[in-house]
């Protein structure tokens, strides 16, 4: 049987986050600390929707599409969003961009 990538920025497989529930990470943000899923280069815009769906599934919860990301917001809680410690202009980082080239 092949491996089941969750992140595929971060390489984590399905098992890890098993694991990682078996040992007590329970929440999505220390989930999101002990595995690394959600920190790669998509920044969890590809991984966090399945990570939820897994953490539904095993909760017996379902998701809603009419409550957002997560069935019961109360159980399920997103990672903190941390904002950039600067504000940067679009155009400064299409510079630094074409500077690196």
């Amino acid at each position: 049987m092949g491996k089941t990538i969750l992140c595929h920025c971060e390489d984590i497989e399905i098992e890890e986050l098993y694991s990682a529930l078996e040992q007590g990470y329970g929440d999505l943000e220390t989930l999101k600390r002990y595995t690394g899923i959600g920190t790669g280069k998509c920044q969890g815009k590809c991984c966090i929707v399945q990570t939820l769906r897994v953490l539904a599934s095993i909760r017996g919860q379902s998701v809603s599409k009419r409550s957002g990301l997560m069935g019961d917001p109360g159980r399920i809680r997103l990672p903190t969003i941390r904002p950039p410690v600067l504000p940067m202009r679009i155009n400064d980082i299409v510079e630094a961009s074409e500077e690196s080239r």
